[in-house]
């Protein structure tokens, strides 16, 4: 059976962050092409990753050198290097998905052998060298890419992924503490597991229509284009918060602000309107000591990789100007989780 969002009607309080002067929140979700199996062809995304992957180090250097702290969402398959190992760790229970393209593990037995084999489905190299850079936070994207709310997932399935998910990031010496929900499906039962697993927090939807979370099949033409409006325009507000803990799991929901989206060669002439508004979002969090949350996907740097690059390089430069002049901080979405002050809340 479905669920329903769990958005509206949750038991959630603000609470104060531990100081002022505002904070920057970068989480990326890390999946490569189990993010866009179920929608694209590997043939039609190969160059594009390719790249995607060349650029991820550079990507690494901006954050070192801006010294950035940047939560990592990363799918569990990830950290494989080879099939053999995948195959080994796939959960117990699957989901069973009305939409058969939805789930990857028949998909799974075609993989590569090995990370060098299919970088496309395999990235622990690349997950060792985020891991070495200091101040990156590696959290889950689940195992699976697993989406909770279409026909056919269950919270049984959900937590065997999940566990297959905290596995899989152990071979690696990393224990997940945040969690990114692909295509943000999620509802109370979840968070009760993802609580149960360790995790401290998770990243919620702005608070407007276009980014409520729902059914694949819900996503229409005007959903998206008021997102794509809300890109050069402040159609939806700045969304900076304060963090809000669940009363019923007590996981911290690090709310997105702003979806950075790649540079359009198309909309060119439209680019100084998306930086403009983030900087001023960013400016808005810092003035009133509040949280900004800016996320993408690092595949997303395969196509216009310079002009992406060198985005993300004015936003870091636009962070430095705010630390400077108004104390504004950049931490991971576990350490914002970990400042907030939970006092007033009932254990």
């Amino acid at each position: 059976m479905s669920q329903t969002p769990f958005k509206h009607g949750l038991s959630e309080r603000p609470c104060r962050q531990a100081e002022d002067g505002g904070t920057l929140v970068i989480s990326l979700d890390f999946e490569l092409f189990w993010g866009w199996r179920d929608k694209a062809s590997l043939r039609d995304h190969r160059l594009r990753l390719d790249r995607a992957r060349a650029n991820i180090p550079r990507l690494l250097d901006i954050f070192l050198e801006y010294r950035l702290h940047v939560t990592w969402a990363t799918v569990g398959l990830l950290f494989y290097d080879g099939r053999a190992r995948a195959l080994a760790g796939i959960p117990r229970d699957l989901p069973d998905y009305d939409d058969d393209h939805l789930s990857p593990y028949k998909y799974l037995s075609s993989t590569g052998l090995s990370g060098r084999a299919d970088p496309y489905h395999y990235a622990r190299s690349l997950i060792t060298q985020i891991r070495a850079t200091p101040n990156q936070e590696i959290g889950t994207h689940t195992f699976s890419h697993f989406y909770c709310l279409e026909p056919g997932a269950t919270v049984g399935a959900f937590e065997a992924d999940l566990a297959s998910a905290i596995q899989a990031s152990e071979t690696v010496g990393v224990i997940p503490r945040s969690i990114v929900f692909p295509r943000n499906q999620v509802n109370e039962s979840h968070l009760a597991i993802c609580r149960g697993f360790g995790l401290l927090a998770y990243r919620g939807t702005e608070d407007a229509w276009p980014y409520r979370p729902v059914l694949s099949a819900q996503q229409n033409p005007l959903r998206r284009g008021a997102r794509l409006l809300d890109t050069y325009l402040n159609l939806t507000g700045r969304h900076t918060f304060d963090v809000i803990v669940n009363g019923t799991s007590r996981l911290a929901n690090i709310p997105a602000s702003r979806y950075l989206r790649p540079f359009n060669r198309r909309l060119r002439y439209l680019e100084p309107l998306k930086l403009r508004r983030i900087f001023g979002d960013m400016t808005s969090a810092a003035r009133a000591g509040r949280a900004y949350h800016l996320w993408w996907h690092p595949e997303e740097l395969g196509v216009n990789g310079e002009e992406n690059l060198s985005q993300v390089r004015r936003i870091a430069s636009h962070f430095r100007i705010l630390q400077e002049s108004h104390g504004m901080r950049s931490m991971t979405m576990a350490e914002l989780a970990d400042s907030a002050d939970r006092t007033d809340l009932a254990p």
